[in-house]
C-alpha cells in the first residue's frame, strides 16, 4: 500500500512542478476540451522573452523582465535591515497601489517599490517619489523581474 502512494506521488510531483514554468504562449496553446484549438508558430527565443506563468499570490501573474525604483541601500547591519523595514512600511502605507520590495542581496539590504513594463511609467514614479518624499538616492533598476497581473 505505502509502495502505491510513493508511485503515485512520483508520477504527479513532476506533472504539478511542470505546471508553475508554463509561458504564457504554451497556456494560449494548452488543449482544453470543449474549445477550438490554438496553435502558434514562433522561434522559442519568444518565450523567454514573454515570461513564465505564475500562481502565485491572487489570481494569475505573469513573471517577465521589467523596471523597479530603488529608494534604499543599506550595508549588512541590523539597523540597515530596520532601516529598510522601516522605509518600506512607510510606502506601503503612502502609495497602497505600489508593490514594495525589501530584501538582502549581498552585501546590502534594498529597498525596491513598483513592477513597471516600460521606464515611462517607472520614470514618471520616480519622479513624483523624489517630490513627495525625502529620500535622496532614488532611481531607477533596469532588468529586474517582475510580477504583472493579467
Amino acid at each position: 500500500m505505502k509502495k502505491a502512494g510513493l508511485l503515485i506521488f512520483l508520477i504527479l510531483v513532476p506533472f504539478f512542478g511542470s505546471a508553475q514554468n508554463r509561458t504564457l504562449l504554451q497556456e494560449l496553446e494548452r488543449e482544453v476540451p470543449g474549445t477550438g484549438k490554438v496553435r502558434i508558430e514562433r522561434d522559442a527565443r519568444i518565450d523567454s522573452l514573454i515570461g513564465y506563468l505564475s500562481d502565485a499570490g491572487s489570481g494569475t501573474m505573469i513573471k517577465a523582465k521589467g523596471f523597479r525604483i530603488q529608494v534604499y541601500s543599506g550595508n549588512n547591519t541590523r539597523t540597515s535591515k530596520e532601516k529598510a523595514t522601516s522605509i518600506a512600511n512607510a510606502l506601503k502605507a503612502s502609495y497602497p497601489e505600489l508593490p514594495v520590495y525589501t530584501f538582502f542581496k549581498s552585501p546590502r539590504w534594498l529597498c525596491t517599490v513598483g513592477d513597471f513594463l516600460s521606464v515611462e511609467e517607472a520614470y514618471e514614479t520616480m519622479r513624483r517619489l523624489k517630490k513627495e518624499t525625502t529620500y535622496k538616492e532614488i532611481f531607477i533598476l533596469p532588468n529586474q523581474e517582475i510580477r504583472v497581473p493579467l
